[in-house]
């Protein structure tokens, strides 16, 4: 016969561990909060590897302190916090409060009913002696418990926990597979990968080793130091407290944010020895100390002739190729010094500088000859170049990318009365630069745009039209600067827009993750700039004025315009939830069913129907409107209105209302006071709410059921040029 058997966990029996709250781990130091005293068990691990890339450090450690987290809270294991720990060669966290062992589980289990597990001569059946079996337990086990459904056999089974010391081996052990690196590589046999070798692994629960293999490196007490002072410098770690102190004595300062701060100093100080102020690129900042493990600053200097140069390519020369910081004067002007953070011997300062000194010399002096080689050929020179460039292998050259860009800059120019003729210059001008031999290092190619203006400046060009050539690919990220020149906006737009279309047209359509050439960067740049700018500009003209463009090369797709109209829906949604004034999803969708070609128009409209929709009579009326669309939502002929067949004097009201309110209400749209058309569409509630309480819509007469909606579909027509105010949503 068979049965059912039920598990019901009563208690947990370990003092030490309890249920515990999840927080983050953001912080160097994680803690967990516990309810019940901790033991004072600590656990020590590090992977050891050779050098790993410097954009593979801060993930992998987060990682690690998350896996863990997550693995003890899944084994039920408390912890006080975990301390995280990285450099270059090592990843390594401390968990702090760990307990003995798991908590041991007391369980109910719940058997047969007891008629069907006892003859009757009372003893134990086939099925009675079933549970006994299978369970593991004695017929001293039983207790006969009385439940719901009758008398059940019932016993309390005890599960005993595991030693965490048994789980923190697994959880170690298992984590070396698991740290999602972009790429691994193996170096054994046995197939083991990782981003980099590992070369040793400290495993310590309580100074005590806890025995580890990871392909052939078993877990020691033993860590190393920095390379400099000796390849194989052992360091033994003795007391898991001496940890950081004894990596220190060997050059090696393992707590990250310290070391970070560190640096944050020294660039101050070395910046002071010669009356100067550190330029602190935090990125750069960012990347150097995850490339250190001792950073000491060496300060360097080059030859003052470099200082002719653009700063920016000084700046660059120095930050991208060689990882140094450029010192100025605190009025915003170079000198001649650079502060680089090195992971070396102090002792030996004096070579490294020298080496350090001698390369970027070098490297200016290859700037230097580049960009006085490229201003011997002037930009308009170089035009014709372009068409040795290709954009893109579906959509031609550089040069057919200007041409394409020429009749939208003409309508845009048109549109915001920008003077065409410049407009027509940074267009012709836009890509040349990446004719020059300063853009053809690789090095350099951040810098295009900016070289352009330089040259533009350098040529005589306007101003405003060289400036314009380095504005064209702004903003580059989410909190960028936009163009300040008329020029360089619509340059802006027109080549953003260029390429989107260009993309959509021949079936590269971001994807996921999948945009290879920044489309969602350009969209967003689009909008932005339209809104900050206050460019009441037409989005939908602009797309066909720029897919118009491609019709000589490209077939274009009837449905490319509605993919590329959906795209910027997308991205002004997006727009929308960057915005400092929060603006309600529900807010969004309802102007944007009006119509989002206007963007400084719908962020208007959004804000005033954000305040509004917080009103109590803004609510009924909403209320008011969605009868009114879910009645008309049914409805599949239109009929005229007619007035004499109004029955009923509500809606003869409700007709008065509309026609006197309507002049005005389409005089404030125009002119865009949206805060008088919305408090215009209040004055109805009364009227509407009068007509639905006293008028019934759908009567059996249809000429009368069909004049009633013609009136509710007229409101919705001649009132909805706001918001469609049935998308409004209110919480019960």
């Amino acid at each position: 016969m068979l049965f059912l058997v039920f598990v019901v966990t009563l208690s947990y029996l370990c003092d030490s561990v309890a249920i515990f709250k999840y927080q983050n781990l953001d912080s160097k130091k994680v803690k967990r909060k516990l309810p019940t005293l901790m033991n004072k068990n600590r656990y020590l691990f590090e992977i050891g590897v050779e050098e790993l890339p410097t954009s593979y450090i801060q993930p992998a450690i987060e990682f690690i302190a998350n896996y863990f987290d997550n693995q003890l809270h899944n084994y039920m294991i408390g912890f006080e916090s975990i301390e995280k720990y990285s450099t270059p060669r090592r990843l390594a966290l401390i968990i702090n409060g760990l307990p003995i062992c798991q908590k041991d589980i007391k369980e109910e289990i719940i058997g047969p009913p007891k008629k069907i597990a006892y003859d009757s001569d009372g003893n134990l059946n086939k099925v009675g002696l079933g549970f006994l079996r299978k369970q593991g337990l004695s017929k001293k086990n039983i207790v006969i418990k009385k439940l719901k459904r009758g008398e059940y056999l019932t016993s309390i089974k005890v599960v005993k926990g595991k030693a965490t010391t048994e789980i923190l081996k697994q959880i170690s052990i298992k984590i070396i597979s698991e740290i999602p690196f972009p790429k691994t590589m193996r170096w054994q046999e046995n197939g083991i990968s990782f981003a980099r070798p590992i070369r040793w692994i400290v495993a310590l629960y309580n100074n005590n080793i806890l025995n580890i293999k990871i392909g052939d490196v078993k877990s020691s007490r033993f860590t190393f130091g920095n390379r400099f002072e000796k390849i194989r410098n052992k360091i033994e770690i003795k007391n898991i407290d001496d940890y950081q102190s004894e990596l220190e004595k060997h050059f090696v300062i393992s707590d990250r944010e310290k070391r970070k701060q560190l640096i944050m100093k020294q660039l101050d100080e070395t910046a002071n020895k010669v009356n100067g102020v550190p330029l602190k690129d935090f990125q750069l900042i960012e990347t150097v100390t995850d490339l250190t493990e001792f950073p000491s600053p060496i300060l360097g200097r080059f030859d003052e002739s470099f200082l002719k140069l653009p700063h920016k390519v000084l700046i660059t020369t120095l930050s991208e190729i060689k990882r140094c910081f450029s010192v100025s004067n605190g009025k915003g002007k170079l000198i001649p010094y650079f502060i680089c953070l090195c992971n070396c011997n102090p002792k030996t300062i004096d070579k490294v500088r020298y080496g350090y000194e001698r390369v970027i010399n070098a490297r200016f002096t290859d700037a230097k000859f580049y960009f006085e080689t490229d201003k011997k050929t002037k930009l308009i020179d170089r035009v014709e170049n372009l068409k040795k460039i290709t954009f893109q292998k579906d959509l031609g050259t550089l040069f057919d990318k200007i041409e394409r860009m020429q009749e939208p800059g003409k309508y845009l120019s048109k549109e915001l009365n920008y003077d065409v003729n410049k407009i027509n210059r940074a267009i012709l001008l836009s890509k040349t630069d990446l004719t020059t031999l300063m853009l053809g290092e690789k090095e350099y190619t951040k810098l295009q745009g900016f070289m352009g203006w330089q040259y533009a400046l350098n040529d005589g060009e306007d101003k405003q039209v060289a400036k314009a050539i380095f504005e064209q690919y702004l903003p580059r990220y989410k909190d960028d600067i936009l163009p300040e020149t008329q020029t360089g906006t619509v340059l802006s737009l027109v080549d953003k827009m260029d390429t989107i279309c260009g993309c959509f047209a021949i079936g590269l359509i971001p994807t996921g993750s999948y945009d290879p050439l920044g489309l969602r960067r350009a969209g967003n740049g689009i909008i932005k700039i339209l809104d900050k700018n206050n460019l009441s500009i037409n989005l939908k003209i602009l797309i066909d004025k720029s897919l118009q463009s491609f019709k000589s090369i490209i077939k274009i797709n009837r449905n490319t315009e509605s993919q590329i109209i959906l795209f910027f829906s997308q991205r002004i949604k997006n727009h929308f939830r960057q915005l400092a004034d929060k603006i309600d999803y529900d807010v969004v969708d309802a102007v944007m069913a009006i119509g989002f070609f206007d963007i400084p128009d719908l962020i208007i409209r959004a804000k005033k129907l954000q305040i509004f929709k917080s009103q109590e009579d803004f609510r009924k009326l909403i209320i008011g409107f969605k009868r009114a669309s879910n009645i008309l939502s049914d409805s599949e002929y239109e009929a005229e209105l007619d007035v004499k067949l109004f029955q009923e004097k509500e809606e003869m009201k409700l007709y008065q209302k509309v026609m006197q309110i309507a002049p005005e209400y389409e005089r404030s749209v125009a002119e865009k006071n949206y805060q008088k058309s919305l408090n215009l569409l209040v004055s109805l509630k009364d009227s509407i709410d009068n007509f639905f309480d006293n008028v019934m819509v759908m009567v059996e007469d249809k000429k009368i059921r069909e004049n009633r909606m013609a009136l509710l579909r007229m409101i919705n027509k001649n009132f909805l040029k706001t918001a469609d105010l049935s998308k409004i949503v209110y919480e019960l």
